[in-house]
């Protein structure tokens, strides 16, 4: 009996294996399931396609857009290419893609110069954002340029072909992410600042914010942006269709120039080359350093990214601070208040305009309300004793809102606004005790694959949930198996199929996007990695060393203390550099101060160092130096350099080994 039990035993084994293995060679791979059709065309039943508004507002104005359509670099990089979504020209969506992203997805591609009213111009669809142009007395003003140096530039040269050349006399930033400023020296530069010829116009807070988000946790979210905005993806049917709020982001030069004028209050007016402007601060809202403001003289109203064509995102899936909902819907109340019965026209950072005071209000009152919905909602429901997940699923939006194809979830999403919205007011923790302390992503694998049975078990169980169209249960327990056997071929294909399924099924750009760019990686595609955004040796000393200090490896300073002496060539004012318990200060010095080593240097030349781009061995022939000469040196040694492609879709620690084993396997 107990041979015969073995052999069951050993039998079922290896049919379960057997299951697994042979039908993991049929899983769909850039084939949409009968599941993942039939979900997809539930949306084409629940919204109304037919309505073609956005189609005629998308497409009014129209002037020009560039005869060659690649953009590139002064050495021929290629930095964006406008006709890179026109495969989404095709009626109807593919299987592989939702319809009303789709939709959404068709009206991005549409690129060039459009006139939005008397004096005001737009380019579209030269990056993910929108430039704006303000026919001033006597020149330009320019309102956000784009990421990039190059594009930014060429839309400018096609708006002075077009309607006539004249010299940028103002730039405003509405706000403090990239692609509202990068480009800005595609349209002017330092040295015509410095002269007064250009202002630069900012809302408060904006160069710290501008430069903080990209610098702290810049890596990680350079890294979690590749799959945000599915940087590497094709751009096709069955990966990357768009971002939701633009096509795509450009790839060019990039760059900042600090403002001239600081917008610090509601109400503030400024008249530039003739134009009048009238200020609302929106802090808090898209951005930490926002703001929106009005043309009296063209009764036209410039919406920053506080009110556009798609619910935004109150956490991104790169990562940043989470955004407050209820402040959010509250600027846009005090917008109506100040504007509502005024403006003709309004227009945003990304997306189309929208003509006739009726469409603004409109657009803006249900803008508002989604927005409140979501606060409100979801508290009501935390109030009761729901945690995120739950409340995420519970709540829908009403149909006066959620038929509104502006309102849709196009770039963010209602169920992880929800999730961002619980995290605001209660943080990571939902009270249970036993989701208090939780096992690491790798250990807690290790043992859900055991619990379950083997890597077998869950790769039967995943197959089957597969097979039901359950693919986010199949994610969710392949994902453990992946944690604990990177190598595993079979989970890492069913994973990736379950994957690329829910990508297909997205109406979001970046759910679509982080869902399929997993699946490629587990697949073998190569890991995308970003480059840094900030240049290290233009920061100011306090951000330099809070960044230095991020970087600083406590398992190397442990027990190693050291002042540090800093004089910078052109200041007459001594710093105190110290390290104690493996943190890092700067301060001014105290006088007759004592110190293990001073320097006397460049700024920059400390700057290289400290930020990684240079060695101390490079630099010492550079500077001054007094006491033990190579503590500068021994300090940099502590810092940590970041990966700018580790691992997100199997564990950081196995990057290595993983590499090494997908290159021996191939």
């Amino acid at each position: 009996m107990k041979l015969f039990s073995s052999s069951a035993a050993l039998s079922a084994c290896l049919l379960s294996l057997t299951f697994s293995v042979s039908h993991a060679a049929e899983l769909p791979e850039g084939k949409a399931t009968d599941f993942t059709r039939k979900a997809n065309q539930n949306y084409v039943k629940m919204l109304d396609f037919n309505n073609k508004e956005d189609f005629e507002f998308a497409q009014r104005g129209f002037i020009a857009t560039l005869d060659n359509p690649v953009i590139k670099t002064a050495e021929g990089k290629t930095v964006y290419d406008l006709n890179a979504f026109d495969f989404l020209k095709d009626e109807p969506a593919p299987d592989t893609a939702n319809p009303s992203l789709w939709r959404q997805s068709q009206l991005t591609r549409m690129h060039g110069l459009f006139k939005v009213t008397d004096k005001i111009y737009q380019i579209r669809g030269f990056d993910i954002s929108n430039m704006t142009l303000i026919e001033g007395k006597t020149g330009w003003i320019i309102i956000d340029p784009l990421i990039s140096n190059e594009v930014a530039a060429a839309g400018l040269k096609l708006a002075n072909e077009k309607l006539g050349k004249r010299p940028v006399k103002a730039v405003i930033y509405t706000h403090s992410h990239v692609d509202h400023f990068g480009g800005v020296g595609g349209v002017t530069n330092e040295a015509e600042v410095k002269a007064k010829k250009v202002q630069i116009i900012a809302p408060e807070g904006f160069m710290e914010e501008a430069i903080s988000e990209n610098l702290f946790a810049g890596n990680a979210m350079g890294r979690r942006a590749v799959y945000m905005y599915g940087r590497g993806l094709k751009n096709s049917p069955t990966e990357n269709l768009g971002t939701g709020l633009g096509s795509a982001t450009s790839n060019g030069t990039t760059g900042i120039i600090a403002p001239t004028k600081t917008i610090t209050k509601t109400g503030e007016k400024m008249t530039v080359d003739g134009i009048e402007i009238v200020f609302q601060m929106a802090p808090g809202t898209e951005a930490p350093s926002e703001m929106l403001f009005y043309f009296p003289q063209m009764k036209a109203l410039c919406l920053s990214e506080d009110a556009t064509s798609t619910m935004h995102n109150l956490y991104t899936l790169r990562g940043a601070k989470v955004r407050s909902a209820n402040v959010w819907s509250t600027a846009l109340n005090t917008t109506l208040d100040m504007f509502g019965s005024k403006a003709d026209v309004s227009f945003a950072s990304h997306h189309w305009p929208r003509w006739g005071n009726g469409k603004v209000v409109e657009h803006l009152t249900k803008q508002r309300d989604m927005y409140k919905f979501i606060n409100d909602q979801t508290l009501r429901l935390a109030n009761q004793g729901y945690d995120a997940e739950e409340i995420a699923e519970k709540i829908k939006l009403p149909e006066s809102l959620a038929k509104e194809f502006y309102n849709r979830g196009y770039y963010g999403s209602l169920n992880h606004n929800v999730k961002a919205t619980y995290q605001l007011y209660l943080g990571f923790y939902n009270a249970n005790p036993a989701t208090l302390h939780k096992h690491p992503r790798t250990e807690a694998a290790k043992r859900y694959v055991t619990a379950m049975g083997g890597a077998s078990k869950v790769l039967k169980n995943g197959r089957e949930a597969f097979d039901k169209g359950d693919y986010r249960w199949t994610a969710e327990i392949v994902n453990h198996l992946v944690y604990a056997e990177p190598n595993n071929k079979e989970a890492r294909r069913l994973q990736a199929a379950a994957l690329e399924q829910l990508g297909f099924q997205a109406e979001s750009g970046p759910w679509r996007d982080v869902y399929i760019s997993g699946a490629t990686e587990l697949r073998g595609a190569p890991i995308f990695p970003t480059p840094p955004f900030i240049d290290t040796r233009t920061l100011p000393l306090a951000m330099l060393m809070e960044y230095t200090g991020l970087r600083l490896n406590p398992e190397k300073a442990n027990g190693k203390s050291m002042k540090i002496g800093l004089t910078f060539n052109g200041s007459k004012e001594k710093h105190t550099l110290e390290l104690n318990n493996s943190v890092v200060h700067v301060r001014k010095s105290m006088p007759n101060e004592e110190m293990d080593a001073s320097y006397t240097m460049d700024y920059k030349d400390f700057a290289s160092i400290m930020g990684g781009m240079q060695t101390f061995d490079q630099r010492n022939e550079k500077f001054k130096s007094e006491g033990k000469t190579r503590a500068l040196g021994d300090l940099a040694a502590m810092l940590d350099s970041f990966d700018p492609g580790f691992n997100l879709i199997t564990p950081v620690e196995e990057k290595s080994k993983s590499d090494e084993r997908m290159a021996s396997a191939e």
